[in-house]
């Protein structure tokens, strides 16, 4: 992974899951002010940072749905 200011890079082959609900994004995320977590409204939000996401293998989600 890489990362330049608020930008996350993930490595060739890699995506990103946020940790707390699960939640898939592509191979390059912003970090920036989370208001809904797990598709719910949070009272107030809350500020990412890198330590809230991993990187997984792009084709571990859709692995384990099959």
């Amino acid at each position: 992974m890489k990362q330049t200011d608020n930008i996350m890079k993930a490595e060739p082959g890699k995506c990103f899951r946020r940790k707390i609900d699960g939640v898939i994004f592509g191979d390059e995320i912003y970090l920036g002010t989370t208001c809904y977590l797990d598709g719910i409204k949070l009272e107030k939000p809350i500020q990412e940072n890198p330590d809230d996401f991993e990187e997984i293998d792009i084709g571990a989600e859709t692995e384990e749905a099959d």
